[in-house]
């Protein structure tokens, strides 16, 4: 953890508990809405600029956040969202392939990008005076990215490379995923970011170039700048570089939602491990969720620290797993809070199973003491005052909270709720989530050693 952030923290809490906004004004055309500290400017080609300064800050992350993830995407061309993940680096009309991060290097900063299963983010953080160049490269790629044959075909290459790395290093990972997919059978959530293997083969560059041409426009895209840069400057810097560009049509379609789980699911797997694996998740719904913050305390209740109550049902006594870790995952149109336990060598794996479900679903039985919910209130409050510490951690609070919940202030919001949650509001969204029929279960039995034919 941190330390001597006191002042920053202070900072942090200033920054994020803004007043409501002034409401739209405009500016040369331009719709802007704008609070204390954030201001969301549309410019006239539709991409939406969200500015936030911070005079402490020594560096600016500027991000564009296209609404292009996995549940934009098609059967036949799954995977096609992280392919562009790569692909925006291949050069454009004016800059090489890599000459992007070559020159954001040369600045001293860096640049990178993810993919989810909502949205892509392309992310720089760079010295203040290097601001004009993000845009002008930025720019450059949205309006005339190079889409080759042999620049698909090298990035192909890579992402079986990454593909068939993270196999091999994660079994988790694949439980994860095999969990998504049975909790989410006729919805792309339950295809993996990555695209499945098969239709990485199949991506053709005219797949490409329509994807591109339907995702990403600027019209489809929302830029955050935040940290050490001035506002009018940055204003004039998009209305030169990020203004001109040609807004066109983009696709709105998206798949229906996946229908309501009405009982419980359950698959079975083998892989080469040594012990089972055991994920149970439960479906949680779409963004933006008012149980959210309930929802990531419970979390920490189950699964944070030596003194959270899976981890003394499981793993400290009796010692019934190697290990047991969660997570919530939380998108537009659902998501998951999620467990993955690693059995002991032996051990039953019913009973195994029996205990995570009931220590789980207990949350909807019984309160919470008020000793406990503040323990986690206090781990979560400052995990996420920590993030917002740097330009890049507070981009991605205002950024992934505008591409989910529709507003930047979703963030700070959430914020407030977690501070006035008590073991009630708890007991009532784990009586909304936590229940038999949204529950998921997949178990990964191992393939060698003792293990193989024991357990269920």
């Amino acid at each position: 953890m941190k330390t001597g952030v006191i002042v920053s923290v202070a900072l942090a809490l200033a920054l994020t508990t803004g007043a409501s906004p002034a409401g739209p004004a405009t500016a040369g055309g331009r719709d802007v809405v704008a609070s204390p500290d954030v201001q969301l400017v549309t410019l006239r080609n539709g991409m939406r600029l969200l500015l936030a300064p911070d005079s402490s800050a020594t560096a600016v992350d500027i991000a564009v956040w296209y609404r292009a993830g996995t549940v934009h995407e098609r059967a036949g061309i799954t995977g096609i969202s992280h392919l562009f993940e790569h692909m925006m680096f291949r050069g454009s009309a004016h800059f090489g392939p890599q000459e992007h991060s070559r020159l954001i290097q040369a600045e001293g900063g860096t640049a990178n990008a993810y993919t989810t299963p909502d949205y892509a983010c392309y992310h720089q953080t760079v010295p203040a005076g290097a601001l004009e160049l993000v845009f002008r490269l930025e720019a450059d790629r949205i309006g005339s990215l190079k889409l080759t044959p042999e620049n698909l075909e090298a990035e192909k290459r890579i992402v079986r490379e990454e593909t068939r790395w993270r196999a091999e290093l994660g079994a988790g990972g694949r439980t994860v995923q095999r969990l998504y997919a049975l909790a989410y059978a006729s919805h792309p959530y339950g295809w993996p970011v990555t695209g499945l293997e098969q239709d990485l083969e199949r991506i053709t560059l005219a797949d490409c170039q329509a994807y591109f041409d339907d995702h990403y426009a600027p019209n489809n895209a929302t830029v955050t700048v935040v940290g050490a840069f001035d506002a009018g400057v940055a204003l004039r810097a998009a209305k030169r570089w990020l203004e001109p560009l040609k807004r066109r049509r983009v696709s709105a379609e998206l798949p229906p939602p996946e229908p309501a789980q009405t009982a419980e699911r359950r698959a079975v797997a083998s892989l080469d491990l040594p012990v089972p694996l055991l994920a149970a998740g439960w479906r949680v719904p779409g963004r933006p969720e008012p149980d959210d913050a309930a929802l990531g305390l419970m979390l920490r209740i189950l699964v944070s620290g030596p003194a959270s109550r899976l981890q003394r049902a499981l793993v400290t006594g009796p010692p019934q797993c190697l290990s047991v870790q969660g997570a919530f995952d939380s998108w537009r149109a659902g998501g998951l809070l999620y467990f993955l336990a690693a059995a002991q060598p032996g051990a039953d794996s019913a009973a195994v199973e029996r205990a995570l479900v009931d220590e789980v679903e207990k949350l909807d039985r019984e309160p919470v003491s008020d000793e406990e919910l503040e323990r986690a209130r206090r781990q979560e409050d400052l995990a996420v005052l920590f993030g917002r510490q740097t330009a890049r951690g507070r981009a991605e609070s205002l950024g992934s909270a505008f591409m989910l919940d529709g507003d930047w202030r979703a963030a700070s919001q959430r914020l407030e709720r977690l501070r006035a949650l008590t073991p009630a509001d708890l007991q009532r969204a784990a009586a909304r989530v936590l229940v038999p029929a949204g529950r998921d279960i997949v178990w990964i039995l191992p393939t060698r050693g003792a293990n193989a034919q024991g357990g269920r």
